[in-house]
């Protein structure tokens, strides 16, 4: 696919899930999960201490400040409308880096999910193609850290840096207030059926195999999908979002699709819930089962290939030929 033919594709995708994200924001009562990090940006750039105006923000404050652009638009609806659009925009594009067939995963169950709460996954997931976005994973460490181990990059390691020293000059003990607001939100990590239950897919039935992803080191897509299922998530549909960039061509990504509306099918069936806790640890079991185990699969077949750091080549000069792998292109960084 050409530059300009992906570019087109990729904005008219971007345009599409922005409509839709400013359609449930207006005829929802519920808030979006973004307008959290809308109202903390704002209440920043009023000079107020965001985890007082904002009781129960989940977020460090250095992502506040990374976030507080989009805090310029003037209304909830209308901010979530440009962050999809925006974030799925780049989103799209990094996607369509894998093929024309890719654009399938991007009408996942997740995404559908990401859209309708406007959610961060698909702007971390544009960072796996787009290295200047890496400035944005520090707005949720969890999910952004993935990206960083599937593509290092200094624009990720500068804009964490600017921002968190931008909240220790704001705010010397806004870790404090931080875990505070956490815990007033019901954040924390595990499976307990009290709180919401943060948990890595890794810990879940079948999560183990994720790590076999692991002999396939050299690919990008192998180091994203054995990250992600090692990092502590909300165990909700969008946090899958950019596992969509593991599968290549056609067929793959139509399996990946349609593997996850069956687990969107389960969910739906299992209505209602007695608990958010239990829907989304139901959920997280299910994904890791239907998504994560198929996905390693499809790594597996592919070869331990692609390039690395020089200084990285010498050090593993001596390692097994099927655990060092090979680069055809030797990276010089």
């Amino acid at each position: 696919m050409n530059v300009r033919l992906r570019l087109l594709v990729s904005l008219a995708l971007g345009l599409l899930a922005g409509f839709v994200s400013h359609f449930f924001a207006t005829t929802q009562a519920k808030p979006r999960d973004f307008w959290y990090m809308w109202l903390a940006g704002r209440a920043l750039l009023q000079g107020q201490n965001p985890y007082e105006a904002v009781p129960g923000l989940p977020y460090p404050l250095p992502g506040v400040f990374a976030a507080t652009p989009f805090a310029l638009v003037a209304t909830g609806p209308g901010a979530s409308g440009v962050f999809m659009v925006v974030s799925a925009t780049l989103f799209a594009w990094a996607l369509l880096g894998n093929g024309p067939g890719a654009w399938l995963g991007f009408f996942s169950a997740g995404m559908l999910f990401a859209v309708e709460v406007v959610q961060w996954t698909p702007l971390h997931a544009g960072a796996f193609a787009l290295a200047p976005l890496g400035v944005f994973l520090i707005v949720k460490p969890h999910t952004g850290l993935p990206i960083f181990i599937a593509r290092p990059s200094w624009w990720a390691v500068g804009g964490a840096l600017v921002c968190a020293a931008a909240a220790f000059a704001m705010d010397p003990a806004w870790l404090v207030h931080w875990r505070a607001s956490m815990a007033l939100g019901g954040q924390h990590v595990g499976t307990s059926p009290t709180g919401f239950p943060y948990a890595a897919p890794v810990v879940l039935p079948g999560g183990f195999v994720a790590l076999l992803a692991l002999t396939r080191w050299r690919r990008p897509e192998a180091r994203l999908l054995a990250a992600l299922a090692c990092v502590p998530q909300s165990l909700y549909l969008y946090d899958t979002v950019a596992l969509a960039l593991v599968p290549r061509g056609l067929r793959e990504s139509a399996l990946f699709t349609v593997l996850s509306y069956v687990v969107l099918g389960y969910l739906l069936n299992g209505r209602p819930w007695s608990s958010y806790q239990e829907m989304a640890l139901a959920s997280g079991q299910m994904y890791t089962l239907l998504l994560y185990v198929p996905l390693t699969l499809m790594v597996l077949r592919r070869p331990n290939e692609g390039g690395v750091p020089s200084w990285l080549e010498v050090r593993i000069a001596s390692w097994p030929s099927w655990l060092r792998g090979f680069s055809p292109r030797p990276d010089r960084g």
